[in-house]
């Protein structure tokens, strides 16, 4: 019996072994199959960048030219004058022109004249320019100011206020201890 169970123990392990050998092929022929598959795409990829590489290099020359043949060109052109920037008027700190005429104090008469021209001789009587302006509005009547007399009493009313609430309340106080005090005292002489 022993010999029964030694040769059905062998040939269990032949069995194992042939069926591990048996599951291990595919498992290397599918490896060898990725691995051929990986390799062309590798190959491929290789062969893609080159020829990018290849076009960004062509690509990279004939800019380069293109931009050393435009600054040969800028360099060797004459040299154009400037325009000169023509004077600006003089502008106050919010950006207005300044008008001199502005400050002139003959500005607000009844005579038209132009300024920087002469103005009219007396002789010549010029034509008066009516315009209608609204007249400016009466003075409102000045306020008397508050009477200081007044202000004082206020300050005063308000200090007493301020005063005798304090001693109203600490006298209320007191005198309830006295009332009560006294109230105590006969007991103390019994």
């Amino acid at each position: 019996m022993d010999d029964n169970l030694e040769n059905a123990a062998q040939e269990f392990e032949r069995d194992l072994n042939d069926a591990a050998e048996n599951a291990w092929k595919p498992v290397e022929e599918s490896a060898e199959q990725v691995q051929a598959h990986i390799e062309e795409t590798h190959e491929a990829a290789q062969e893609q960048v080159a020829e990018a590489t290849e076009t960004v290099e062509g690509g990279w020359s004939e800019v380069k030219d293109d931009f050393q043949e435009a600054s040969v060109e800028t360099w060797s052109a004459p040299e154009t004058p400037q325009t000169p920037v023509p004077p600006q008027p003089e502008a106050d700190r919010w950006g207005a022109v300044v008008n001199e005429a502005a400050d002139d104090p003959g500005r607000w008469n009844d005579n038209l004249y132009t300024p920087g021209t002469e103005e009219p001789a007396p002789a010549e009587e010029a034509p008066k320019v009516v315009d209608y302006v609204a007249t400016p509005p009466a003075q409102a009547e000045k306020k008397d100011k508050f009477p200081i007399w007044a202000i004082i009493l206020i300050v005063l009313l308000v200090l007493c206020i301020c005063i005798a609430c304090p001693i109203i309340i600490l006298g209320g106080s007191i005198f309830a201890i006295f009332r009560d005090a006294v109230s105590i005292l006969p007991t103390l002489f019994l």
